[in-house]
Order: structure tokens, then C-alpha cells, then sequence
């Protein structure tokens, strides 16, 4: 359940990237971020007071943590890619944002891993890497864009590590208590760059998109943890950037690296010795 979980999360959240990027040609991305994160709020409300789970402190607080932490990895991560190097600075984020939840797992879970998932859970670090080169202009250093791709990792990686911790009784509460901190922190972006809250009716429309597949994947996460590896849901949560690539192919026909293809081999590689394990 858990490995089916982790693919479905991987799923809707790179669909939700996808959509993300077609909506940021249309508006600023601060403001599409913002947008969606107040529709995901609402969503994940309606949720939480559907789903059994009891609202704990332990599980806003946890939840409020992990929301901070992953709107301020997003606005290091997409400030890297319109400074830096984004084939550099979006594999650092993929990989430290897989690699944050195994480490503390295995500093201080109490499930062992098998011989076989820790080799999937390997691979598929290596996978999200592959997967996440694509082409970019030359621009800033690399140390420049290690630094920002480092920003968003620790943001999407602490995300995972806070909801993991936020307790198997608190429900949908933490999903909604990281939308909410997450909104505040974007909206005083949004006052320190005074960006007009206006979009397109088009936009819209995908920005609720948008919302809806990141809620389910984020609930589909939350779910895998507790019912299986935290490390395992993770790296599969992680390979979402497959997801994204092969929505550009479909979409806009753009042409696949080989490294690219090979990344998409090593995941289905890793997600078998995974679901083995």
C-alpha cells in the first residue's frame, strides 16, 4: 500500500507541476503559488472535517512547521531557477528533498529497512537526479545553484519529515494547518513585492487544478507514512519530476535527454526493488 500510495503522490504532485508551469506563463509565480495554496487550504479544510482524525495541537504545530519551511523552500527553489543554472539547482532539490526523510528515518525510526528497498531507496535518489537534468541557460555559479537547489530541498524535505511526525490520529489537520502557515508566509511575499492579487479566468482554472492534485498528494503521502516507511514514501513522493518531464513530452512534445530516459529506467528499476522489499 504504501509503494501504491508513494506513486499516486509522485503522480499528483508532478501533474500539479506541470500545471504550475503553465500557469506561471500567465501570471507571476509567487502569485500562482499563493492562489493555489488558498484553494488547497479550503480543499484540505473540507477534507480534514470529512476524514476521522482528531484536531491536536501536536499535529498543527508539526503541520504549521512543515507548511513555513516549504514556502520558503519554494521561494529559494524559484528564485535559483530564474538566477541560476535550473539543470543544477532542480536535481539538488529533488534529491536533498528525498534524502532529508531517509536520514532522519534512519537516525531515529525504529523500521529497518530491507536489503532490497534500501537498494530501491538508493536508485530512486539517483533516479529523481537523472530525471531532473534538463537543458538551461548558463547563467550564475554552480555554487550559486547548489545553494538555492540545497534552499529547496531542505524546504519540500522538512514538509515530508514534519507531516511523518504529526501524529497517526490528526487526520487531515496537519495538511491544513501547512496550507494556512504556508499562505501567510506567501501572501507577505506578495506584500514585499506588491504584487496586484489579479489573474486571468484561465489561470484560475488551473490554479484550482493545481490545489486539488496537491492536496490529494499530500494526503496520499501523509497516508503512505503511516502505513508503511516514511523513507520509502518519500523517494517515490520524490520521483514526481518523471512525472513533470513526461507531461511536457505529451503536451508540448519536447524531446527527452538520454540521461533523462535513463532516469525514467532507473525509477521503474528502484520502485520494483521497493515494492520487493
Amino acid at each position: 500500500m504504501t509503494v501504491l500510495l508513494g506513486l499516486l503522490a509522485a503522480l499528483s504532485v508532478g501533474t500539479s507541476d506541470f500545471l504550475g508551469g503553465l500557469a506561471s506563463r500567465r501570471a507571476h509565480p509567487v502569485l500562482v503559488t499563493a492562489a493555489s495554496t488558498l484553494a488547497g487550504f479550503l480543499l484540505a479544510f473540507v477534507a480534514a472535517l470529512i476524514a476521522v482524525g482528531d484536531l491536536t495541537v501536536a499535529g498543527i504545530a508539526w503541520g504549521a512547521l512543515g507548511g513555513i519551511a516549504l514556502a520558503l523552500g519554494l521561494v529559494a527553489l524559484y528564485a535559483g531557477y530564474a538566477r541560476t543554472r535550473v539543470s543544477i539547482a532542480a536535481p539538488v532539490a529533488g534529491v536533498g528533498a528525498a534524502s532529508l526523510p531517509v536520514i532522519v528515518e534512519s537516525l531515529f525510526g525504529d523500521d529497518a529497512l530491507s536489503a532490497a528497498a534500501t537498494a530501491g531507496v538508493l536508485l530512486g535518489l539517483v533516479a529523481i537526479g537523472l530525471v531532473s537534468i534538463g537543458r538551461s541557460e548558463q547563467r550564475g555559479t554552480v555554487g550559486s545553484s547548489v545553494l538555492y537547489g540545497l534552499g529547496g530541498a531542505a524546504g519540500i524535505g522538512l514538509l515530508f519529515v514534519c507531516l511523518a511526525s504529526s501524529g497517526d490520529d490528526s487526520g487531515l489537520w496537519p495538511i491544513v494547518a501547512a496550507r494556512g502557515s504556508g499562505l501567510v508566509v506567501l501572501v507577505a511575499i506578495m506584500g514585499g513585492k506588491r504584487l496586484a492579487p489579479s489573474m486571468s479566468g484561465g489561470s484560475w482554472v488551473l490554479v484550482l487544478g493545481i490545489a486539488a492534485l496537491v492536496t490529494a498528494g499530500n494526503t496520499m503521502f501523509l497516508t503512505a507514512t503511516r502505513v508503511g516507511s516514511t523513507s520509502v514514501a518519500a523517494v517515490l513522493n520524490s520521483l514526481f519530476p518523471a512525472v513533470t518531464v513526461f507531461w511536457a513530452w505529451v503536451v508540448f512534445r519536447e524531446r527527452l535527454r538520454k540521461v533523462q530516459l535513463l532516469g525514467l529506467a532507473v525509477a521503474l528499476a528502484a520502485v520494483a526493488l521497493i515494492a520487493a522489499g
